[in-house]
């Protein structure tokens, strides 16, 4: 019994067959490869759309810095669910920013008297993109870990934490939640 690789008994014919050739296998895998990496491209573009220019660029004004547009797409749309008036009041943060020239988000944190439902929404964009999280407690929805901006500072020189410090490892939440000065 001959148990070589090759059948000695199969006739080699010069006209094409059926049979799959590894050029055509090699021809038949790149094609498919670029045709899913142009198919990975739409969802992309379409969250960038999703997640609104205005959204974007305030965004980059609040945190002083360049912003992922993924994730920014992935903030905007947890923050619409959870405030109704969210897209209006980032549309009407961003006219106000563009009209007075506020060249940085201190001048703008410096208003005499600002508009509380405009200074909410700024809070919680900062507060998104510095903490990772949308939301209060039960109803948090985590966005982004390692790329939350609170590990910003000491990049390069602590490790992100991958793990938490346990049950009752934060303090209680402080009563009073207005501003203060030092």
């Amino acid at each position: 019994m001959d148990t070589s690789m090759t059948d000695k008994h199969m006739p080699v014919s010069s006209t094409p067959t059926n049979h799959l050739s590894r050029r055509g296998l090699l021809r038949g895998s790149v094609t498919l490869g670029l045709v899913a990496l142009v198919g990975g491209l739409g969802p992309w573009q379409s969250v960038m759309a999703e997640g609104d220019q205005d959204f974007i660029a305030l965004s980059q004004f609040l945190v002083s810095r360049p912003v992922n547009p993924v994730l920014a797409a992935r903030y905007y749309r947890a923050l619409s669910r959870r405030a109704p008036n969210f897209s209006g009041n980032v549309g009407a943060l961003r006219q106000l920013v563009d009209g007075q020239g506020f060249k940085h988000v201190d001048e703008y944190l410096a208003q005499a008297n600002p508009d509380p439902s405009l200074k909410a929404t700024a809070t919680s964009i900062i507060s998104a993109w510095y903490l990772g999280i949308v939301g209060e407690l039960a109803d948090a929805e985590l966005i982004s870990y390692s790329e939350a901006l609170m590990y910003r500072p000491t990049h390069g020189i602590l490790i992100i934490p991958t793990y938490g410090g346990g049950p009752d490892s934060w303090g209680a939440k402080p009563a009073d939640t207005q501003d203060f000065k030092l």
